[in-house]
């Protein structure tokens, strides 16, 4: 099927409304469905050659549009992209194998901040655990640590997250015993679609990204984690701090300097001012305490590509790249 260049654009205005052309006349500039900046000031670019696009506001981009089309789009919308693609898969929207559960607590979830006087030896292990941790009372209430009373999550702490709305997107839960094979259970939806903890974040103070929640309980009222070792284009968090130019201080484990500068390098990319920090002593920031936190955090420095280098020429010498 010949698809000119005409019905190329009638489609897409007909999907995402009104367009501009960039001055190479080869895209089409639209209002972004994701972060909706409004019809004057379009930043949703669309290749007409190619139907790759990319949102120069939130970030949200793909080799082709069709991402785009199945998160917010119509199935005419989709079956017609793929018609002028070629391609010959069938898509079906909202087909049941692919809508996400909505996410619920484990069963018997309790908040530890109300069995603070509890009896129960499991209940009662979990609150020594957490304060061998160096977590108190306000800690507790503050980041609503719980636990389960029976069942698989038993003798586990359990730490909730909650979206913008207040609604629960995510949970963590970590085993208190040292000999469970399992250290960590998490819940099952996908953590690139989530930012955990929203609900808490400030964006127009420095936001803090850590490693996991445990660290960032320690990293001050204005922190959040990414629950792992990455932070890609395509994470709701990445585009979220992009769109509102958040400013960040990265704090993540000190085994993680590679991929630290990856992460603070994409970001710098797109105009978010960055800095790090130096852990020093610490493997990650779990280990400190709420003072000892606030000292690194001064003397964190602005991130530039001169430190990613020096960790590569450093590995150069020590062998480690040959």
């Amino acid at each position: 099927m010949v698809v000119t260049f005409t019905n190329k654009l009638k489609f897409l205005r007909r999907v995402f409304g009104s367009s501009e052309m960039d001055r190479q006349q080869k895209n089409a500039i639209f209002t972004c469905p994701a972060c909706g900046t409004g019809t004057n000031k379009r930043k949703l670019y669309i290749n007409l050659d190619t139907w790759q696009c990319h949102c120069w506001s939130c970030g949200l981009k793909g080799r082709t549009i069709l991402p785009i089309l199945k998160k917010y789009g119509s199935q005419v919308d989709v079956d017609q992209f793929l018609k002028y693609s070629g391609s010959k898969e069938k898509i079906v929207l909202h087909d049941s194998s692919d809508v996400e559960e909505e996410v619920k607590l484990p069963d018997g979830f309790i908040l530890l901040s109300d069995y603070l006087t509890s009896i129960d030896p499991d209940i009662k292990a979990c609150l020594r655990y957490l304060k061998s941790r160096g977590l108190g009372v306000k800690d507790l209430w503050r980041y609503r640590f719980g636990t389960a009373r029976s069942g698989r999550f038993k003798r586990r702490i359990i730490v909730p997250s909650f979206d913008s709305f207040g609604d629960l997107n995510f949970f963590v839960t970590r085993s208190i015993d040292a000999s469970t094979r399992r250290k960590y259970i998490n819940s099952d939806n996908n953590k690139k679609l989530i930012i955990f903890n929203e609900i808490d974040i400030d964006w127009s103070k420095e936001l803090v990204l850590t490693e996991g929640p445990f660290d960032m309980v320690k990293a001050g009222e204005n922190a959040t984690c990414i629950l792992g070792s990455s932070l890609r284009d395509d994470y709701l968090l990445f585009q979220k701090i992009v769109s509102n130019k958040a400013s960040i201080l990265l704090a993540l484990d000190s085994d993680m300097k590679e991929r630290e500068h990856k992460i603070a390098s994409d970001l710098s990319s797109y105009g978010c001012r960055v800095r790090t920090m130096n852990l020093e002593k610490f493997s990650d920031v779990g280990e400190m305490t709420g003072e000892e936190f606030n000292l690194l955090r001064l003397r964190s420095v602005e991130w530039d590509s001169s430190q990613r280098l020096k960790i590569k020429i450093g590995k150069l010498r020590s062998g480690s790249l040959l």
